[in-house]
């Protein structure tokens, strides 16, 4: 985005949450995103321009890689990544993922003799974050539509060309046009996962703890006291570089027990978001005396504020108090201060973030492949996993032949 002078990309961005703000878009081009994603990518912008002003603007990228992170991944995220994780998610899953198991199998080797090129794909979205989109500037709608409708066409025809499936990864629920336009261009929309929300209450944390019964609200602030009682306290940070050896560990002692395919994050990283996305990005650091043992990573924009990442010095049921602060109550407190109204959590763990007062927010994916032998071919196995997957996070695998949950 070299072409475009902050103050266009400002203007362009002001409405945009964080991972579509100028100084995000500013920290992509200056990082080696394939050491961050874990693949081969090839970062590109779609712009449109009214005599010579960007009105709308779309991240994407070109990925031929089988290592890239398994939500930028078709084939691991459709066909092969979920496997080792259905039983250990849903027990009860076991009568029928046998059968799960085997249709995917059939339908990845049809994808593949029928050149549906599922280890590569042309991603639109925000790298390093869970959401994708066309960001247009203020502007009457028809205007707007236009200039979406431009960027959309464009990118199939890229994707065309490059004879692999055009993925707009991330697609809020509440992005209404996005998801019109996508519907009116022949892709196929896919349930993807549920992010949290928290809609802030009020004006400062009582509000918060207000909305529970009496019962709960004991709860909620006995979990706040207990990190406190063992001799917890919080400071924020937004020097991130100077850390970036104890961020880098921390992450990964917390996400590496998850498995190994998540965002690689080293030091270099969080010397980057001080550098690029300050005063936007900032941590609040556990610290036990003199020694830090967590921080949480927040981004915050307008009035939004997202819980990134989250890192802990060890894991497990002694330290769930430490994780609970940092996950749920220093990002309340900080909403507050910086009176965003809303938070956002992060996929995963609904119930668990249900009971602290989060509600779902339904996050989709749209998909075109080239071939229309291959559309077709695939469609019935597409919709059916999407079915799956949201019914499976609701409760009951079982309602995805009626779409109904429990």
């Amino acid at each position: 985005m070299s072409h475009l002078s902050d103050a266009e990309l400002d203007a362009l961005t002001a409405g945009a949450n964080v991972f579509f703000g100028r100084r995000w878009l500013r920290m992509l081009d200056a990082v080696d995103l394939t050491a961050l994603v874990r693949g081969e990518v090839s970062l590109r912008y779609a712009v449109v321009s009214e005599q010579g002003v960007p009105v709308a603007l779309c991240p994407f990228f070109i990925t031929r890689s089988r290592s890239i992170h398994p939500h930028y991944s078709l084939e691991k995220f459709f066909f092969t990544g979920w496997k080792a994780d259905l039983e250990r998610l849903n027990p009860s899953s076991s009568s029928w993922s046998g059968l799960a198991v085997a249709v995917a199998d059939v339908y990845r080797r049809l994808a593949w003799l029928s050149g549906a090129g599922a280890d590569s794909a042309v991603v639109a979205a925000s790298p390093l974050s869970l959401r994708g989109g066309v960001l247009c500037a203020q502007q009457p709608a028809p205007a707007a539509a236009r200039a979406r409708r431009m960027i959309v066409e464009g990118l199939r025809e890229l994707a065309a060309s490059e004879q692999c499936p055009l993925y707009f990864y991330g697609v809020a629920e509440e992005d209404a046009a996005l998801r019109e336009a996508l519907t009116e261009a022949s892709f196929q929309e896919l349930f993807l996962f549920y992010d949290n929300v928290i809609d802030v209450p009020g004006e400062r944390l009582e509000d918060y703890l207000g909305q529970f019964k009496s019962d709960a609200r004991r709860l909620l602030k006995k979990e706040m006291a207990q990190a406190r009682s063992d001799g917890v306290r919080f400071e924020r940070l937004s020097r991130l570089g100077e850390m970036g050896d104890q961020l880098e560990r921390f992450y990964e002692v917390t996400y590496s027990q998850y498995g190994k395919e998540h965002f690689h994050n080293p030091a270099w990283f969080w010397a980057a978001l001080e550098r690029h996305v300050s005063p936007e990005a900032e941590a609040v650091v556990a610290m036990k005396g003199a020694e830090p043992v967590g921080f949480s990573l927040l981004l915050h924009k307008q009035e939004e504020l997202w819980f990134y990442r989250v890192g802990r010095a060890e894991t497990g049921a002694s330290t769930s108090a430490l994780y609970f602060n940092l996950a749920f109550y220093e990002p309340m407190r900080r909403a507050y201060q910086l009176g965003a109204r809303r938070l956002w959590l992060g996929p995963g763990g609904y119930e668990t973030k249900r009971r602290r007062g989060a509600r779902r927010h339904a996050i989709s994916g749209f998909l075109w492949i080239p071939r229309r032998w291959s559309r077709t071919l695939l469609r019935p196995y597409l919709s059916l996993f999407s079915r799956l997957s949201r019914a499976q996070v609701e409760g009951d695998p079982r309602n995805a032949r009626t779409g109904r949950a429990r």
